[in-house]
């Protein structure tokens, strides 16, 4: 997938978290499209274009949002090589590993954006991580069955290339 689709593809992810979502927050948590984004590219492409994508679209996130510049940038780059490391041998088809990926990922990324803003000064309570990012998890995880198929049969039905320049996943 290009960048530019990527980055439009992450700038509606965004415009839909804090529009439409905001309104549909489960226990004060609302999903975070753009980790999603993340971690599928790195379930299919692999930790380098994971820990690329996942710093570029935290950026993105980060300048948007206007908090904590740099923390979402670096904590998605981390999850993003974490999870296209421990998914590169799997076989991605089964819809299993993205559900577990994006479990697992969530909870990862929450960890690192956790410790990172702790190491740079923040007072937050172990707590806050505990009540927000399991539930986002949670929240995550139930939206990939019904989006990771778009992701991956859209790369299986253009197999003279994909979306990710993969030539045949049949």
């Amino acid at each position: 997938m290009s960048y530019p689709v990527i980055l439009l593809l992450a700038f509606a992810g965004l415009l839909l978290q804090c529009t439409l979502f905001s309104h549909a927050a489960i226990a004060g948590v609302k999903p975070d499209f753009v980790l999603i984004l993340v971690l599928f590219t790195a379930i299919l492409e692999g930790p380098k274009k994971g820990i690329l994508y996942g710093y570029t679209l935290g950026l993105l996130e980060d300048i948007i949002t206007g908090r904590f510049i740099g923390l979402n940038a670096l904590s998605k780059a981390l999850t993003g090589f974490i999870v296209g490391w421990f998914t590169g041998r799997t076989y991605s088809e089964n819809l299993l590993v993205p559900i577990i990926s994006v479990f697992v990922g969530t909870i990862f990324n929450g960890l690192f954006f956790f410790i990172l803003g702790k190491g740079a000064g923040m007072s937050w309570p172990v707590s806050l991580w505990l009540w927000k990012v399991v539930p986002m998890a949670i929240y995550n995880t139930c939206i990939v069955p019904f989006i990771y198929s778009y992701f991956f049969y859209k790369a299986a039905d253009k197999n003279k290339g994909g979306l990710w320049g993969y030539k045949n996943l049949g």
